[in-house]
């Protein structure tokens, strides 16, 4: 019997350099984000309780959710923060391997930390903590209002998938994905509508 059904919402899109790799940088949505949220709030059902990342670009798209009807209840939960990227904050990828990062030592994910930021076993576990705890709550259906590595975590982790799968799962900006919660796991129902 299914537990719960998550609806995983990524906030739209941002001001940041497109490439760059954004997690604690507390960034706007850009005008086209304000849109794409807009849009987005058109498509959600209506009345349902939301946990929300407290970063800027998840209140911003919630406020867009709100205004239409979307959100009955919000709780902002801080395990529902982006990965903390360090000294790679707000850099792309061609900018942290021209100054000697070692960019295949993240390859290794779970036992990898970003320098001067967050491990990814500690951003995993919190994750994990936040999924066992709300899977047995009473609601049937809940937003989780985030970012785009938290949902393709949470994905790999409710669908029993190895976290190193975590870049299988494109998961676009203003975009909602479905998880059906069962006692002995998960099933992915859809992807980026």
């Amino acid at each position: 019997m299914m537990n719960r059904q998550f609806h995983f919402i990524r906030h739209a899109q941002t001001t940041a350099p497109s490439g760059s790799l954004v997690g604690g940088t507390d960034v706007d949505l850009s005008e086209q984000g304000v849109l794409q949220a807009e849009r987005l709030a058109d498509r959600l059902p209506k009345g349902l309780p939301c946990l929300c990342s407290p970063m800027r670009r998840c209140r911003q798209t919630l406020e867009r959710l709100q205004a239409g009807g979307v959100v009955s209840e919000v709780v902002f939960d801080d395990r529902l923060r982006e990965i903390n990227f360090g000294e790679w904050e707000m850099k792309t990828f061609a900018d942290i391997t021209d100054n000697g990062a070692d960019i295949d030592a993240w390859m290794e994910y779970y036992h990898f930390t970003f320098p001067g930021g967050e491990s990814v076993a500690h951003f995993v576990a919190r994750l994990q903590d936040l999924l066992v705890e709300y899977r047995t709550r009473p609601d049937e259906e809940i937003l989780v209002l985030t970012h785009g590595g938290v949902i393709r975590t949470l994905l790999c982790l409710a669908l029993g998938l190895d976290i190193k799968n975590y870049l299988l799962f494109n998961v676009l900006f203003a975009s909602w994905s479905t998880v059906e919660l069962y006692s002995d796991g998960g099933v992915l129902t859809a992807l980026n509508r």
